[in-house]
Formats: structure tokens, sequence, C-alpha cells
């Protein structure tokens, strides 16, 4: 058992101590927010039962997810650090600075940055070698991939040590080869949203209707073939074709109107009842279950379907 200090228990660090705990884990959680950490035993308990946890074993593996009053007691007796702040840089800074004032050198400390460089990150730390980027993917205590990649300066032992840990646990860990702004699947999903927005900019569309696509046709054949798999599986031939033909229509935009245009009427999304979509009381509720419904439906499906062949 190994016991983890998580800073940040917002949505994505009750994520990670869930995670964790379920693999038998412990984590000790300090949020700077007095009402984050008031409510922490409550998320924690919502997340077990959303992950179809028994009824009886809430309880015992929720106990292994601990608030600290403090980043002091967070952080103490600890065998790693997952950090799991906003994603600015100044608060990373803040809080790696004050970290390393509490815990020893030879300490792992991992950030669950999901766009920032690690590079970055770890500027201003006096020992940034022990630095790891980390990046759970939400709701971390169901979806299964996590992408583990160096900084500048992290020494590899590290980076392996976060992903035997994470392979113990059952994730499925990708090891990037360097630091890259976004890791591998943030660049692919923003990717998307540029073109997304693109075509509404282009009025070739609704919102409602790019998502009836991607629900209907890509969401659909991604979690079974990836993009790499499909350009092989249909011919590089054929792909290269697509892309001569399509690749100078798609956005290339650095500028986002379609963003813009709501958010300076105050139109922010779920938070403020409309964005894109308008959000009525009760659909972010909605929302967030079938997501976490239908994560646990393709994890569940493709495990049936490989028992099934062993049995053949």
């Amino acid at each position: 058992m190994t016991r983890f200090g998580i800073i940040g228990g917002g949505l994505m660090g009750h994520g990670i101590a869930v995670a964790l705990a379920r693999a038998g884990h412990r984590a000790v959680v300090y949020d700077a927010d007095p009402a984050t950490l008031a409510s922490l035993d409550e998320r924690v308990v919502r997340a077990l039962e959303r992950c179809g946890m028994p009824p009886g074993d809430v309880g015992p593996v929720g106990a292994r997810v601990t608030a600290a009053k403090n980043l002091s007691d967070g952080v103490s007796r600890v065998d790693a650090v997952i950090e799991a702040v906003p994603e600015r840089l100044d608060v990373k800074h803040q809080v790696l600075e004050a970290l390393e004032a509490e815990v020893p050198a030879v300490l792992p400390v991992w950030s669950n940055t999901s766009v920032l460089p690690l590079t970055e990150i770890a500027k201003g730390m006096r020992h940034p070698r022990r630095l790891v980027g980390v990046h759970w993917w939400n709701p971390p205590h169901l979806m299964p991939l996590v992408e583990v990649a160096p900084g500048a300066e992290t020494d590899p032992r590290f980076v392996q040590e976060a992903c035997d840990l994470l392979n113990g646990m059952g994730k499925t860990t990708v090891r990037l080869r360097r630091d890259v702004p976004g890791f591998i699947g943030n660049r692919l999903q923003f990717a998307l949203l540029r073109e997304a927005l693109h075509l509404l900019e282009q009025d070739v569309c609704d919102p409602v209707t790019i998502d009836t696509v991607m629900r209907s046709s890509l969401g659909l054949r991604w979690s079974a073939v990836g993009p790499m798999e499909n350009a092989d599986f249909i011919g590089l031939d054929l792909t290269r074709n697509i892309l001569d033909s399509l690749a100078p229509h798609l956005s290339a935009a650095v500028t986002f109107p379609a963003l813009d245009e709501p958010l300076a009427a105050g139109r922010r999304g779920r938070a403020s009842g409309g964005g894109l979509l308008t959000w009525p009381a009760g659909r972010g509720e909605d929302v967030a279950r079938r997501l976490e419904d239908g994560v646990r439906r393709n994890l569940v499906e493709p495990q049936d379907a490989r028992a099934g062949r062993g049995r053949r």
C-alpha cells in the first residue's frame, strides 16, 4: 500500500483519491478551500457508488481517503504527492514552492496538469528532477487512461516508478517520449473542437448537430478502433487522398468567435445556464450521469467480449 498526499480536492483531486483508494492505497487530501474539504467525504462516497461498488465496500474503501486541515498535514509521511490545483502556472508555482519546503528532496511529485508544459511548471523548483506529469482523465476513478510524461530535467527513474505503480492499479498507462503542451489526448480533443467551432462559424450546422454526429458515428467507432489503426485499415493511399482533398478546408484558427461571442454575453456554459447550448436545472447532473454510465458500459462490454472469445 502506498500513501499519497493530494493537493487540490476538487473535481480531479477527489476522483484521483477514489481511484487510489479502489486500488488499495491511501490518500490524504488538502485543499485551501474549506468548503471543498468539508464536502470531500460525501463526494467520495457518491463516486464509489457510481462505480458500482457493493454498498458494504463503500465505507471501508472510502475510509482510505481522508482530509487534511493544512498542507503540512497533507504531505506528512507520504510516499508521493499529487498536485491537482487549477491550470494556472502562478498557482502551481506557489503550491510547489510551499510543497518543497515540507517534503524530502527525493519524494516523487506528480502534476496532474492536462495542458501546461511540465518544464514550465518545474521552473523555480529546487528539485525539478522528481516532477513527473501524470495526467488522469475525468472521471479518474473510471477512466482507464493515464498519460505520463517527463519534464526537461525529470529523472527517468521517477517516470518509470509512476508507470509501474499505475500499471499495478490496472490503469492503461502511456509514456510520452518528451514534454509537450496538452499531452496526447488533449491535443487530439481540441484539434477536433477547433474544427467543430469552425463549422459553427461557417454556419454549416448548429451545436446539437455536431454532438449528434459525434455520438452516433465517431464516438462509437473510436471506442473500438483508433485513428492510426483506421488509417491502415482503409489504406494509407485512401487516407492520403482524403487528406489531400480535405486538409486545405480544415481550420487552422487561433481566434474563436464561436466561443468569444457567448462569453461576451455572459454565457459561460453549464455554470451560467447557457453557452453553446441551454442548461436548464438538472441537465448538468444528467450529463455527469450519462458520462459515467457510458464509460462503464464501454469498459465492461470489451471485457465480456474477451471472456467469451476465451471460452470458445
